[in-house]
């Protein structure tokens, strides 16, 4: 069966003809090229873009640099430059700078590439691959399980905050009811962001570990045990918020640090979505 990759996005499709749009990133068929069995074993060469100009296109996130040679670092994921491949030249400019984000393949057909990572991811994408929930979990990543999940603690976290700080400030049990719940739906909603995060890293990003991601998976992970302790502070001693902020101290710093901690990861999220 022939294999033709989107030279727009990287997408790999199998069948006798190229799709008639990519289902990535929307390129036409004419965008498509067919793959080779050598392609795969090809070393790197610049191929000049229209007018004389070299793109590079980075194989973990899609970021498309524009020069000479690939930058040092992707200033979006924080890829290596070795990660970096050249761009076809029958990608039109236009038609590269106009498109969004995309990965450098899909998830559920991906051309095979050298990888430089650490045995215990490519044990773990194995499991994905081999699992009997692989088509599942291939769909998490095809219907953005991990935007929406996300959404939720990014969501309530402030609130949360906002409405300790009042209930302190004020004495207020309301406001210190709806903080506590707040709290507990953070806590309840992280493993899921955790588990769907690790799904999107493996199926979009081919597992790769760049600074982008490491930062992402340390925050994910502190915002929830911060959360965990804060609710069982909260069930502790549901009656925190009738003693001043100085004797509460630790407990709002503490909920500062949740709350900049997740901001911390949604900026490095963001990274790789907005590139402004």
């Amino acid at each position: 069966m022939k294999q033709w990759k989107c030279t727009v996005c990287g997408y790999i499709h199998t069948g006798e003809e190229p799709p008639d749009k990519c289902p990535v990133c929307g390129a036409d068929k004419s965008l498509f090229q067919l793959l080779s069995a050598d392609d795969e074993a090809r070393p790197q060469e610049k191929v000049p873009s229209a007018g004389g100009i070299t793109q590079w296109r980075c194989t973990v996130c899609g970021y498309v640099h524009t020069g000479d040679a690939p930058p040092d670092k992707c200033p979006v994921c924080g890829a290596d430059k070795s990660l970096f491949e050249p761009v076809q030249a029958a990608a039109s400019s236009a038609t590269l700078s106009d498109s969004p984000f995309t990965p450098s393949s899909a998830p559920d057909q991906r051309q095979a590439e050298d990888r430089s990572e650490s045995p215990a991811v490519e044990r773990v994408r194995r499991l994905f691959q081999v699992s009997p929930y692989a088509d599942l979990l291939k769909q998490v990543t095809k219907f953005h399980g991990h935007p929406i999940a996300v959404h939720i603690p990014n969501g309530l976290l402030p609130v949360s905050v906002l409405f300790t700080v009042l209930a302190i400030l004020f004495g207020s049990e309301g406001f210190a009811t709806a903080a506590r719940f707040n709290t507990y739906i953070v806590t309840l909603a992280m493993p899921i962001v955790l588990a769907t995060g690790l799904i999107d890293w493996i199926n979009r990003f081919n597992g790769r570990m760049t600074k982008v991601f490491k930062v992402k998976m340390i925050c994910g992970s502190i915002v929830t045990l911060l959360s965990l302790l804060l609710s069982i502070w909260w069930i502790v001693t549901p009656d925190v918020y009738s003693n001043s902020i100085f004797s509460n101290l630790l407990f709002f710093l503490l909920n500062i640090a949740n709350l900049g901690t997740a901001g911390l990861a949604g900026w490095y999220g963001g990274k790789l979505v907005f590139r402004d």
